[in-house]
């Protein structure tokens, strides 16, 4: 028989202390006695959860994407309706809160990475080989916010390139009606392709965008796409998969810098782009890029340091054999980057 836990009162040692430690992870922005405790907030609660701590509740709703904040409750709390919460009730929302003065609750904000980018870079000598990250595509309240999500492989100083704006990229877009004037997809609604853009050189200004075949998908498929240097052919491959129906896209690229000579790729970045401010009022969720894996080509005993200080960033380790890089999730936009 489980033995009864005790409910702590006010005025003894804040529980969060006691059944709700901090972990390592996502660091949420801790807001104290605040609650949404208000009728109107009612249609961007996700959902409810009983009997959590507070480890547990940051990463359940870490790993989804539809949460941005959500409330804990450390006492009790009564809600719209009149609906008692007790200590350990957890309520989950999407959107931005409009927060109120709760003694018996805190709020807890989910962190994304400024300006919706994160970029790592290997060492000079050093070059990536491979990429691959999982995305979920998102949900719109509007049908004209255009927004681009991807992984991306982009050459690094050091390479003595003249375009160093030039990326091997998986794309998550976004078009209102089909029209391929954006990319190369020709799709209404979300689609996804390998794509290259190159920037152009010193003596060239510009952009030229060269894509592989596009593929529609829908809000809530999860997508595993894969950057990757094959050897034999001195080309890189691009596969995208939607692991709801095993469709998949591949758009090879041969990028040479001199004769005989492939390219290198130093820096590989993580993406939200073009969308503005005005738009992202329409996108009420999280995105974030998961089970992301890159490799570089020889060791790097410092690959990655320093990711698992910065709040958006979940768990990065490296490997033993100080090639492979994993992070179980990077959050790239939140609403509540826009509140604050």
């Amino acid at each position: 028989m489980m033995a009864e836990k005790k409910l702590l009162t006010s005025d003894d040692i804040d529980p969060l202390v006691i059944f709700a430690p901090e972990e390592p992870g996502l660091q949420w922005q801790r807001i104290s006695g605040m609650a949404v405790l208000d009728e109107a907030s009612r249609e961007l609660e996700v959902c409810r959860m009983s009997c959590m701590t507070l480890a547990e509740a940051k990463a359940f709703a870490a790993t989804d994407d539809r949460i941005s904040f959500f409330f804990y409750i450390k006492h009790y709390a009564i809600m719209y309706h009149h609906q008692v919460l007790h200590a350990g009730d957890v309520i989950f929302f999407s959107g931005t809160p409009a927060l109120h003065a709760e003694p018996g609750a805190d709020c807890f904000e989910k962190p994304a990475a400024p300006d919706s980018k994160l970029s790592i870079t290997a060492a000079p000598g050093n070059n990536w080989i491979s990429v691959q990250a999982q995305l979920q595509v998102p949900s719109l309240s509007s049908e004209q916010t255009h927004a681009y999500l991807w992984p991306c492989l982009r050459p690094g100083q050091d390479n003595g390139d003249e375009s160093m704006d030039s990326g091997l990229q998986a794309v998550l877009s976004y078009s209102a009606a089909a029209n391929s004037a954006s990319g190369p997809g020709n799709h209404a609604g979300w689609w996804v392709c390998g794509q290259y853009m190159h920037a152009g050189g010193k003596q060239k200004a510009g952009q030229t965008c060269f894509g592989g075949p596009s593929m529609p998908v829908n809000p809530g498929d999860i997508l595993s796409c894969r950057i990757v240097y094959d050897t034999a052919t001195r080309s890189w491959l691009q596969t995208i998969t939607n692991t709801a129906n095993n469709n998949s896209v591949s758009f090879p690229v041969s990028v040479k810098q001199n004769p005989g000579q492939a390219r290198d790729r130093n820096t590989v970045s993580f993406s939200l782009d073009n969308i503005s401010r005005a738009e992202r009022s329409h996108l009420q969720q999280c995105l974030s890029l998961f089970n992301v894996i890159v490799k570089t080509k020889y060791p790097q005993s410092n690959l990655g340091q320093g990711l698992n200080n910065l709040p958006h960033v979940d768990h990065a380790r490296l490997c033993e054999n100080q090639c492979s890089l994993h992070i179980s999730r990077i959050i790239l936009y939140s609403p509540m980057l826009d509140v604050r």
